[in-house]
């Protein structure tokens, strides 16, 4: 019998059965937006069924390019429950970018790679760290795409297959459908420059007939999609910033821990620096451009547009997964060193893991931690979240409050309606601001004081918290251990642990 061989494939089922493991044993560890998103999809799936919700929220259609939880969640829970079902979107969101590198290396070299296997030190990543899980599946799915296209010459075949994927893409995400453009273009603009698509005017005559009618359904939606972006906050950053532009270089493996990002950062960098070199390992034909040509976008992509924060961050990871998928070693790479190095890579990938575990229990800890106060809170309350300041790397942040929602069918201000099919009621709209502000434990005196103001707009208010003590039933707040209760306030504390105070919003008999 001949003895199994271990293959990348292989390592590939086994990380992703890992992962799956670490979903499960921490459902709730990816915090920050993924709780709003989660809350969202949970009012989707149990609005016909559960009155209290009926009188705050409610459901309308619109092209919303960011459903990627939207299209599983609202249905599986009602199968396996909400949190396992969120879970699900989140192992998706982990393994799809890592797995789709693989199969871009297959497209690129024949086989899989070893060295496709890197992209599994991205798993972690900034994306995951503020809880964009749509747009991280997404991203695997864009490049998974990508792969796809790369396999198949210009024809009518190959625009009849991508304009379906092309809508998906962009109900997903559009950012990941601008992902994938932005693969394609450039594939394709790197082949006409190597001399494999024709004269020029045969190549404009390609994109025009061929490639664009491919990506027309999806720049339709994005475009339908675009009507109510005036209506976004758009003061949520500024267009660049320094600070954030340097936290790029790190964003692709860094999991709320800077310094174990930047270490594997300088140990890919410097391996890719000395293996090209050497002529230890070498790009696939077109792929060594079409990665400076996604560096450079990584490098001039603002941090914000239309109210949309956090674009700085979205390209490093599938940056990484495709440039480890683009390589592969050649007859020169030592022998003598491959155990070595892979062996580097193994720790390496095992101190990024044991991070996010240790991560993820902490933040899964405290989300059960405040769904335990939630208990407290009778059905169908108006629940308003406080803070003394805001931490990273905790679940304590000002999308905690969403999971209110799920455990209580509660109200609260700051659901993100503009990226979602789920509204508020007329009567709540003055009462609702998606990417609100958070309310600072220091402003409620003054923020009691101030009348209740309507909103301008028809659909969000940022006043949402005006004259506080009558328009919400309870607050709760989110502080640390040394940090002191509130006074002087119209309030009665019913419950507390060192990290959350529940108050209701009027004065203890």
């Amino acid at each position: 019998m001949t003895p199994a061989v271990l293959k990348p494939v292989h390592v590939a089922i086994g990380l992703a059965g890992l992962l799956a493991a670490m979903v499960a044993l921490w459902p709730l560890g990816i915090g920050i937006d993924y709780y709003n998103h989660l809350a969202r999809t949970y009012i989707e799936g149990h609005l016909a069924t559960e009155p209290a919700l009926q009188g705050f929220y409610a459901v309308s259609f619109d092209f919303i390019p960011d459903l990627t939880m939207d299209m599983i969640i609202p249905w599986l829970s009602h199968w396996i429950g909400i949190y396992a079902a969120g879970g699900v979107t989140v192992w998706l969101a982990l393994v799809l970018p890592p797995l789709a590198g693989v199969a871009l290396s297959k497209s690129l070299h024949g086989r899989v790679t070893w060295l496709s296997l890197l992209g599994f030190l991205t798993v972690f990543n900034a994306n995951m760290g503020w809880g964009f899980v749509n747009y991280t599946a997404s991203s695997g799915l864009a490049v998974l795409a990508f792969a796809l296209w790369v396999k198949m010459a210009p024809s009518w075949r190959r625009t009849a297959l991508f304009a379906p994927i092309s809508l998906l893409l962009v109900a997903n995400h559009a950012l990941a459908f601008l992902l994938f453009g932005f693969l394609a273009f450039s594939w394709e603009v790197i082949g006409f420059l190597k001399q494999d698509r024709g004269s020029l005017p045969v190549f404009i005559r390609q994109l025009a007939v061929l490639d664009f009618p491919a990506m027309a359904a999806g720049l339709v939606f994005i475009a339908l999609s675009m009507q109510g972006a005036a209506d976004l906050p758009q003061d949520v950053a500024p267009l660049y910033d320094l600070e954030e532009k340097i936290g790029v270089l790190f964003a692709g493996t860094d999991f709320n821990n800077r310094l174990l990002a930047l270490l594997a950062v300088l140990a890919v960098a410097g391996f890719l620096w000395m293996a090209i070199r050497q002529d230890w390992v070498r790009f696939a034909p077109k792929s060594a451009w079409l990665c400076i040509a996604f560096l450079t976008l990584v490098i001039v992509i603002p941090s914000s547009i239309f109210g949309i924060w956090g674009l700085h961050l979205r390209f490093t990871a599938p940056l990484l997964i495709v440039a480890a998928a683009s390589i592969s070693a050649t007859d020169a790479f030592p022998a003598r060193l491959k155990p070595a190095l892979a062996g580097g890579f193994a720790v390496l990938g095992a101190l990024l893991f044991a991070n996010a575990g240790v991560k993820m229990s902490v933040i899964d800890a405290q989300a059960n931690a405040l769904k335990g106060q939630l208990a407290e809170i009778p059905e169908g309350s108006k629940v308003l979240g406080v803070y003394v300041d805001l931490s990273s790397g905790t679940a304590f942040n000002t999308h905690a409050l969403s999971l209110a929602v799920i455990e209580r069918n509660a109200y609260v201000p700051n659901l993100f309606t503009n990226t979602s099919f789920v509204d508020v009621t007329p009567a709540m709209v003055d009462l609702h601001m998606p990417q609100a502000n958070p309310v600072f434990a220091k402003d409620l005196s003054a923020l009691a004081e101030q009348v209740r103001v309507a909103s301008e707009n028809g659909y969000w208010s940022p006043h949402f918290a005006n004259d506080w003590p009558e328009q919400w039933d309870y607050l709760l707040m989110f502080k640390t251990a040394e940090q002191e209760a509130l006074s002087d306030l119209p309030v009665c504390a019913l419950s507390a642990t060192p990290d959350i105070i529940l108050y209701k919003t009027e004065p203890c008999s």
